[in-house]
C-alpha cells in the first residue's frame, strides 16, 4: 500500500478534527437531557463508552488490520449520522463515536503503526486550525454540522475512509526496541494526552470562549491565534527549531503558558461577597494591561502540542501489552470525565450536592487543574526523549495548509461579522424578550436555527435574552450571541462574562448600545445579574434593564434591580424585561409595579387570552415607564424554547 507522511499527517488531522466534534456533541447531549429530565435516563448511561480501552483488558493478541479498519469507519460514520438524529439517537451515535476513537488511539500507539510525534503532532495542528475555521464561518456554530453545509463533513469522512484504506496498518521496522514501563508513568502519559486534548476542546477549537471569558476582540483572538499556528506549523518543519526544544525550555514553556491562562481568567472572576450590603454589584474594572496576559496564552499556546508530541513518541516507544494500555488510557478517560464535570460545576453548583458549591467562583481552577495535567506528566519522561527527530514532510506542506487555513479564517471573520444598519426614522419601537433555555428546544435539540427563525419573524429593534451564556463545554462552546447577532446585523451586548458562572443574558439592538454595563444582586444560589444600558431612537434615550431572577424570583433580588431603576433619570423611559421567575400574583410582582408597568397590561387591562399561555402564570414580563403608549402586546409560544417570548411595540 503506498504511504505519504503528507496523507498520513492529513488522516490524523481529520480523525482529530471527528473526535473533538463527537466529544463537544457527547457532552453536549449529555447535558442536555440533565437539563429537561430529572431522573436518571438509559441514554446518559452511554456515557461508560468513555472507557472502552477497558475492552482492551480481554485482548489476548493484537487486533487484526480489518478490526482497525471497522473501528475507525465506526467511529466517523457516527460522527457524520449523529447531527440528523433524534435527541436520544445523537447522544448514542456521539458516544459511540467517542468510544470507537478512545479504543482506536491506544491501539495505533501500541502497535506503533508509523506513529512519529511530529507526524500525529501536525496532524492535530491541523485539527485544531480547520476547526476554527468551521466555527469562524458560522459565527461559532461548526459549520459542518450545519444544514446542508454538513456535505463537507461528509466529503471530510470519505477522505478519511479512502485514506484509511490505504494507510500502512503493520507494525513499524524503523522504531527502537520497546521499554518496559510502569503502569502508573504510562497512565501519567496518557492523563497527559488528555489534558491537551481538553485544553483544546475546552477553549482553543472555538477562539469564542476565549473572547467571552474576558470580553475581548474576538477578531483579534481568532486571528491571532490562526497567524500563530501557522507560525507553528513552519516551525515544527525546522530542524533548529527542534533542536532547541531543550527539556529545560519546554519546561519553563509550560509553566509560562499555565501562569498566562490562569492570570487571563482571574481578572474577570468575581469573587461575590457574602454580605447583602454590598449589592448591587458592579463588575470590577479590569486594568487594560489584563491583556497582554490574554496574548501571551495565545502566543504560548503552541506548547500544547509540542507536550502532545512529547507523549505520542514517548507511549509509542514502550514496550506495552494491550491491557496495560488499556487500563492507562481508562485513567486518562477518567480524568477528562472529571475535567469537564468540574467544568459544567462552575455553573451548576447550586444543582450538585456537597461538591457543586466547591466550584463557585473557581472557573480558573479548572483550567488550572487541566494545565497542570497537561505539564506535569512532562516530569514521566525520560531526559532523552527531549530530543526529537528529524521531521520527515516536505517543508511547504504544513505552512502552506496552515496559512491557507490561516486566510480563510480571516475571510470567513470579514464575511459573517455582523454590520448593523440604522432603521428607518420611525416613532415606533419594538422590544421582545426571550429565555432561550440555553440553545436548546423542548425536546433537548440544539435550536439556534429555530430561535432565529422565531427572532427574525418578529423583528424586534431591541432584544433581550436569558439563558444566553451557551459559549461554554455544556453547551457545545457555541456562542448563542454571536450567531444571533451575525445573522441579525444587530449590535449585541453579552452581559456577565462566563467567567461569573451565570446562566447568561444578552442584549442585542439595531441601534447602538450605549454604556453596557452589568452588575449582579445578591444569589444565595445560582447567580444572578442585570444588564443596563441606554438605546436611543431619534434622539429619545432609553434605559435598558435585561435580567433573569433566581428560582421564585426572590424579593431581594428585585430590590437590588430596583435601586438601579429608581436611581434613573426620570425623563429617560425606562423598559425592564426578562425572566423574573414570579407571578403575577405575588408581592414581587406588586413591588415591580408601584415602579414600573406591566406592558401587558397597558395593552389589555381587562385582560386577553393567549393559546396555550395562561397570563396568571407568567414569568416573563417587559415591564416599561408608566408614561409610555404601548401599541401591541404579544406572547407567543412554539417548540424553539421552553418559554413563550413576549414583545411589545411603544412610542412616546
Amino acid at each position: 500500500m503506498r504511504n505519504t507522511k503528507a496523507t498520513e499527517t492529513i488522516l490524523f488531522s481529520l480523525l482529530f478534527l471527528f473526535f473533538l466534534q463527537s466529544l463537544s456533541d457527547f457532552i453536549e447531549a449529555i447535558y442536555a437531557f440533565g437539563l429537561l429530565v430529572t431522573a436518571f435516563t438509559i441514554e446518559v448511561t452511554a456515557i461508560i463508552l468513555l472507557f472502552t480501552p477497558l475492552l482492551l483488558l480481554a485482548f489476548r493478541k493484537a487486533p487484526s488490520r480489518s478490526f482497525l479498519l471497522v473501528l475507525s469507519f465506526l467511529a466517523i460514520a457516527a460522527r457524520l449520522v449523529a447531527p440528523m438524529l433524534s435527541p436520544g439517537g445523537k447522544l448514542v451515535a456521539c458516544g459511540i463515536s467517542v468510544g470507537a476513537f478512545m479504543m482506536l488511539f491506544p491501539l495505533l500507539l501500541q502497535r506503533r503503526v508509523n506513529i512519529r510525534g511530529w507526524q500525529v503532532t501536525s496532524g492535530l495542528t491541523l485539527a485544531l486550525s480547520l476547526s476554527i475555521f468551521l466555527r469562524t464561518a458560522n459565527s461559532s456554530l461548526d459549520l459542518s454540522e450545519s444544514g446542508a453545509f454538513q456535505v463537507i463533513g461528509w466529503l471530510l469522512g470519505i477522505l478519511a475512509g479512502v485514506l484509511l484504506w490505504r494507510m500502512d496498518l503493520s507494525a513499524a521496522d524503523d522504531l527502537p526496541s520497546g521499554r518496559t514501563t510502569s503502569s502508573g508513568r504510562m497512565t501519567g502519559l496518557a492523563i497527559g494526552l488528555a489534558s491537551v486534548i481538553l485544553m483544546i476542546y475546552f477553549a482553543f477549537a472555538s477562539p469564542t470562549v476565549i473572547a467571552r471569558w474576558t470580553d475581548s476582540s474576538y477578531p483579534a483572538i481568532v486571528l491571532t491565534l490562526a497567524i500563530v499556528l501557522a507560525i507553528f506549523g513552519y516551525l515544527l518543519k525546522s530542524e533548529r527549531f527542534l533542536a532547541r526544544l531543550t527539556q529545560r525550555l519546554i519546561l519553563g514553556w509550560n509553566i509560562l503558558f499555565i501562569l498566562a491562562l490562569v492570570l487571563t481568567i482571574l481578572p474577570h472572576q468575581i469573587a461575590f461577597p457574602a454580605t447583602s450590603d454590598a449589592y448591587p454589584l458592579d463588575v470590577p474594572i479590569t486594568s487594560p494591561l489584563t491583556a497582554i496576559f490574554l496574548f501571551l496564552m495565545l502566543v504560548l499556546s503552541p506548547v500544547m502540542l509540542i507536550d502532545f508530541m512529547l507523549f505520542v513518541r514517548e507511549i509509542s516507544k514502550e514496550k506495552l501489552s494491550l491491557p496495560q494500555i488499556g487500563k492507562s488510557f481508562a485513567g486518562a478517560a477518567l480524568f477528562l470525565l472529571m475535567m469537564v464535570f468540574f467544568h459544567v460545576f462552575t455553573t451548576i453548583y447550586d444543582y450538585v450536592l456537597i461538591l457543586g458549591p466547591f466550584f463557585r467562583d473557581r472557573f480558573w481552577f479548572v483550567y488550572l487543574l487541566t494545565g497542570l495535567g497537561m505539564g506535569l506528566p512532562l516530569l514521566l519522561l525520560r531526559k532523552e526523549s527531549f530530543a526529537l527527530e528529524k521531521p520527515e514532510i516536505a517543508r511547504p506542506f504544513m505552512p502552506l495548509a496552515l496559512g491557507s487555513l490561516a486566510l480563510l479564517s480571516m475571510i470567513a471573520l470579514y464575511l459573517t461579522t455582523a454590520r448593523p444598519v440604522a432603521p428607518h426614522s420611525e416613532a415606533q419601537l419594538k422590544i421582545m424578550t426571550y429565555n432561550i433555555q440555553q440553545g436548546f428546544d423542548v425536546e433537548g435539540n440544539k435550536s439556534l436555527v429555530a430561535l432565529l427563525n422565531v427572532i427574525r419573524a418578529v423583528d424586534p429593534d431591541i432584544l433581550g435574552l436569558q439563558e444566553s451564556d451557551t459559549a461554554r463545554v455544556a453547551n457545545g462552546n457555541v456562542d448563542a450571541v454571536r450567531y444571533f447577532a451575525d445573522n441579525l446585523n444587530m449590535y449585541s451586548y453579552y452581559g456577565p462574562t462566563t467567567t461569573t458562572g451565570t446562566f447568561g443574558i444578552a442584549l442585542l439592538s439595531k441601534y447602538p448600545i450605549q454604556n453596557p454595563t452589568t452588575f449582579f444582586m445578591v444569589s444565595p444560589g445560582e447567580q444572578t445579574a442585570t444588564i443596563q444600558a441606554e438605546i436611543s431612537q431619534d434622539g429619545r434615550a432609553y434605559q435598558i434593564f435585561v435580567t433573569h431572577l433566581g428560582n421564585g424570583g426572590p424579593i431581594f433580588q428585585l430590590e437590588d434591580m430596583l435601586t438601579r431603576i429608581q436611581d434613573m433619570d426620570a425623563h429617560r423611559p425606562v423598559i425592564a424585561m426578562g425572566d423574573f421567575n414570579f407571578r403575577p400574583t405575588t408581592d414581587q410582582y406588586a413591588l415591580m409595579t408601584q415602579t414600573l408597568a406591566d406592558a401587558w397590561l397597558l395593552k389589555w387591562p381587562g385582560g386577553k387570552e393567549t393559546p396555550g399561555i395562561s397570563s396568571e402564570k407568567h414569568i416573563d414580563y417587559i415591564f416599561v415607564s408608566p408614561g409610555l403608549t404601548v401599541r401591541e402586546s404579544e406572547y407567543s409560544r412554539n417548540s424553539a424554547s421552553d418559554h413563550p417570548y413576549a414583545y411589545i411595540v411603544i412610542e412616546p
